[in-house]
């Protein structure tokens, strides 16, 4: 064979190994793509479904079973698939979110629990516990309601992470501190069910925005927020497909 079409042949056996190279990288690129917005919408709707609930839109055991627990099974199973298959970035993003998901919610109780000692706010996990169990939201709980409470509680606590992980990956500590006080606490100020106990940021309970109520709940937030924030700085590899495009590395 001459030299020339030894050359010629190199070069197409690379050009075919090129090609090969770009189809499976798009082809990660699609999939990461399609599991990132699954992962968005089975860990991020939990936090949705008190309001649901708290609306009528749906009773909340249908929801927690049917909703809630799945979509917490599926996000661990795209982590899973997502670590073993090579989609690092994904990995990380669900990682922080799950991790640090655990970490804000255990901050936000140390607030939110003296809170309800010194009777500024309901007990939140007594309160979903009864949901699911389909009793009263402030009944006494059971054992077994309170522990379903207090696993939601936990769920809401990932959601909220994730959804930050997902969305805005790598930022400094007060990216989510901000997303705490400003998005969730007004969330939960304006929304069901606390905003038809207390009426918005518990003006119609208290007629003072200087209130246990809203002053508790903004520093419970603002405790949740540094504690995310500590992960998101120290363990988040990636920014966030809001900053940066699934397609680029």
């Amino acid at each position: 064979m001459s030299g020339y079409q030894l050359d010629a042949v190199v070069f197409e056996k690379n050009s075919i190994n090129g090609d090969g190279a770009v189809r499976d990288e798009g082809s990660m690129i699609a999939r990461e793509a399609w599991l990132t917005v699954l992962a968005l919408v089975a860990g991020g709707t939990p936090s949705l479904l008190v309001v649901a609930a708290s609306m009528k839109l749906a009773p909340m055991p249908l929801l927690f079973w049917a909703v809630a627990v799945p979509g917490m099974l599926v996000l661990l199973g795209i982590l899973v698939y997502a670590r073993w298959s090579g989609l690092d970035r994904l990995y990380n993003r669900l990682w922080v979110g799950v991790v640090g998901g655990v970490v804000l919610t255990m901050a936000l109780d140390v607030v939110r629990v003296a809170g309800v000692h010194l009777g500024y706010l309901p007990d939140s996990v007594t309160m979903f516990g009864n949901m699911i169990a389909g009793a009263a939201p402030m009944s006494d709980p059971s054992p077994l309601s309170y522990f379903l409470g207090a696993a939601y509680h936990f769920f809401n606590g990932i959601s909220f992470a994730v959804i930050y992980s997902v969305l805005f990956g790598r930022t400094r500590w007060w990216g989510p501190v901000l997303f705490s006080v400003v998005f969730v606490e007004s969330a939960m100020m304006l929304l069901p069910p606390m905003a038809l106990k207390f009426g918005p940021f518990g003006l119609d309970a208290f007629g003072t925005l200087w209130n246990g109520y809203f002053l508790d709940t903004l520093l419970a937030h603002a405790a949740m927020g540094v504690a995310l924030g500590a992960v998101i700085q120290t363990s988040a590899r990636y920014r966030g497909i809001l900053l940066r495009p699934l397609g680029c590395r």
